[in-house]
């Protein structure tokens, strides 16, 4: 006998629907409850554990009740658009982006908490990057096209995310925004950096540069910011570009 294909799909459909919110959506007809609960245990179980294990700060810093509420409000309420265990991270930020900070849960979270996931998704971002890592060596900075290697991420926070833990949770953001950099060493380590908001500008310019030397670039960026001695800015800008060669941050554009 063929397959009833739209009963089927019905069904599919109202069992994902159990699986994820059994309080609001029947199990479907034939389907032994303790089977699906097992089931269901078994699939929220793992997300939460992906969870905890990419967000270890923000999982360190929730209470067992409030975290499984947020675990839980993420597997019920999100739909996720990649099958990857990889993706459940970004994932998890566009539930607290686009879900989460619009529900009535939300006043009670860290004012932090969408921050502090997104710095510790970017760890992980960054750690996976598969782009090749072989470029083309930079022998003269001044007379290359430079820009920024995809395995480095220039970040801009309210909050000091890099120092938050237990024993410190800000109700509020500092006078300053914290400015930090993301990459990966040649040894695979990724490696955190604090820098400021010229530094942040300037890998900003060069993440989209695709016809200008690093010199007029630091012009517009003395220009941009109206700085009032441009020179300091060329010059500073230019070490930090050195720096950031033999880091690995800035590579060769060709």
């Amino acid at each position: 006998m063929p397959l009833d294909k739209p009963s089927f799909i019905q069904t599919q459909h109202q069992f994902t629907q159990y699986i994820r919110s059994p309080e609001s959506a029947p199990l479907p007809i034939g389907i032994e409850k303790r089977r699906a609960e097992v089931y269901r245990d078994l699939l929220f179980n793992n997300i939460e554990s992906f969870l905890a294990d990419n967000f270890p700060v923000l999982r360190q810093i929730t209470s067992d009740q409030d975290w499984q509420a947020l675990a839980r409000g993420f597997f019920s309420q999100h739909s996720c658009l990649s099958p990857y265990f990889a993706d459940i991270p970004g994932e998890f930020i566009n539930h607290l982006q686009n879900h989460r900070i619009n529900s009535p849960q939300a006043k009670n979270d860290y004012p932090f908490m969408l921050e502090l996931a997104h710095y510790e998704w970017v760890e992980l971002v960054v750690s996976i990057n598969d782009a090749p890592q072989d470029q083309q060596a930079i022998i003269e900075p001044n007379k290359q096209l430079l820009t920024v290697a995809s395995s480095a991420w220039s970040l801009c926070y309210q909050y000091p995310v890099h120092e938050i833990s237990a024993s410190f949770l800000p109700d509020k953001p500092p006078a300053q925004a914290t400015y930090l950099v993301v990459y990966r060493n040649s040894d695979d380590d990724v490696v955190f950096l604090t820098t400021n908001p010229m530094t942040h500008a300037l890998l900003n310019l060069l993440s989209d540069n695709k016809d200008q030397l690093i010199e007029p670039l630091l012009e517009k960026l003395a220009i941009d910011t109206q700085h009032p001695n441009p020179s300091l800015v060329i010059q500073g800008g230019t070490s930090i570009v050195e720096d950031f060669i033999s880091r690995g941050i800035i590579i060769s554009a060709n």
